[in-house]
């Protein structure tokens, strides 16, 4: 992107994003995120884009909401608003089963419905099409009203996702830890059966 003048890189990273946004299938967002070429959108008009970029990483519905008024002033966006609507539920419900440990994965539907804006009755909906797109892997239990997720699709991560993770690790860590202490604690009363 060195070769091209500021003008040409801010033009390539406006359709890059709309591009990444309106991508039939497109749920990874950290690569463009990490790209210099988005740097060129900064003290723009279309900063906005950055932002609402780091929304749909992270399953933001809320700053998704927020930026509204600046995203619906683009064509393309507002002519497919529905779209984006799913696509950032999804995301979010994707952030939902990232963010938990692997042992505490079970979501109930309130919850998604809270995270995501979406009526109760939706839910259900949402975390089928999660599974069927590959985004997620799970069992839905419908009397609890709760899908146990077993697996996430992994993504390139932003720098809170990947505190997120180290978290993770270190309470894994912890826990590894503490089983070989229990285990070297009662060791003896184990082989002396």
């Amino acid at each position: 992107h060195e070769d091209l003048t500021m003008q040409e890189q801010t033009k390539h990273a406006f359709f890059l994003s709309l591009a990444a946004l309106l991508g039939d299938g497109v749920y990874n967002f950290g690569e463009l995120l990490a790209h210099k070429i988005l740097d060129s959108l900064k003290g723009t008009e279309n900063e906005w884009l950055i932002d609402l970029l780091f929304a749909f990483n992270s399953g933001d519905v809320a700053k998704f909401r927020q930026l509204k008024p600046k995203w619906s002033t683009q064509p393309d966006l507002q002519a497919h608003e529905t779209l984006l609507f799913e696509k950032v539920c999804l995301l979010c419900l994707m952030e939902m089963t990232f963010r938990r440990e692997a042992t505490q994965r079970i979501l109930t539907f309130q919850e998604i419905a809270k995270e995501t804006t979406l009526p109760v009755e939706q839910i259900e909906l949402l975390i089928m099409k999660a599974l069927s797109q590959g985004l997620v892997k799970g069992k839905i239990d419908q009397v609890s009203g709760a899908v146990d997720m077993t697996w996430v699709q992994p993504r390139v991560l932003d720098k809170d996702q990947v505190k997120i993770m180290m978290k993770k690790i270190e309470s894994w860590s912890q826990s590894v830890s503490n089983m070989e202490l229990m285990i070297e604690n009662q060791a003896g009363e184990i082989l002396t059966y």
